[in-house]
């Protein structure tokens, strides 16, 4: 399947996520044992100290200082961890639920991963532990968010290159190249020796930060600013393709359904 498609797929799935906060507490697990037993609920993990084991799955983990820790439901669990270097940590018990099923049945996510710094998690944990117990509209919508940040963080950790800063450079000298040069024709080699690579490895590496080719990721490029234009421009197709670098208004709607699923004119009908 088309990637864009698989994304639009994903999204719509997305759409019907259920998250539910059930419980949020921070501090010191003295004699934390457990056996082996399936948990019932989703469980996070932001560990401040201690030393200890979990085992999920048959996976045995040993979470150290800023390891983020998920337990998902329906695994099987057990934790031990010695009163004189129990855990510091904060924890949270919480459900996600896309159309009956566990958010971590059908996504591939880590048990654990390391954070190098770990003030924006607990400002998360912290968020949570201080609107959990209120009943306005914005305090719901408020702890949803933290829950899939929290999520969103181990996902971006997982998947994170050896050097972030690194990484983000490379993405920001991309995208800056690429809006410079919307209007006009460019070659995949033209930006590679922008960026001081050969073509072959360059696309390599595209392909490893970006999770697709440097040719799909620049027409999908031209395609959003198209979907701006036309939902915030009274601009004709003719001339929105000259903006994005297209040369015919054929190419340019048949490129634009593959994405979108619309046709220019139903996208426009239909969202502005």
């Amino acid at each position: 399947m088309n990637p864009l498609n698989q994304n639009l797929l994903l999204n719509e799935r997305l759409s019907k996520l259920e998250t539910k906060l059930i419980l949020i507490d921070h501090g010191l697990c003295p004699d934390w044992i457990r056996p082996e037993h399936v948990r019932m609920r989703d469980t996070m993990y932001l560990i401040l100290g201690g030393e200890g084991k979990i085992s999920v799955n048959g996976t045995t983990l040993h979470p150290r200082r800023n390891d983020l820790v998920l337990l998902p439901r329906n695994s099987r669990v057990s934790l031990y961890a010695k009163s004189e270097s129990c855990y510091n940590k904060y924890w949270c018990d919480f459900m996600m639920n896309l159309e009956e099923h566990s958010l971590f049945e059908l996504i591939d996510i880590p048990y654990l991963v390391h954070l190098e710094e770990i003030s924006y998690a607990k400002s998360l944990f912290d968020k949570l532990e201080e609107l959990h117990l209120k009943t306005d509209l914005i305090s719901a919508f408020t702890m949803k968010t933290a829950l899939l940040q929290l999520v969103t963080l181990m996902l971006e950790n997982a998947n994170a290159p050896a050097s972030q800063i690194e990484s983000d450079q490379f993405a920001r000298k991309i995208n800056t190249w690429m809006t410079e040069r919307l209007t006009q024709k460019f070659s995949v080699k033209s930006l590679a020796e922008y960026m001081g690579f050969n073509e072959k490895y360059f696309i390599s590496l595209f392909k490893k930060h970006f999770h697709t080719t440097p040719a799909q990721y620049i027409k999908h490029r031209r395609l959003e600013q198209a979907k701006y234009e036309l939902l915030y421009t009274n601009d004709k197709a003719a001339s929105i393709i000259e903006k994005i670098g297209y040369s015919t208004v054929q190419k340019f709607s048949a490129d634009f359904r593959d994405y979108t699923g619309y046709t220019p004119s139903q996208f426009k009908k239909t969202f502005r």
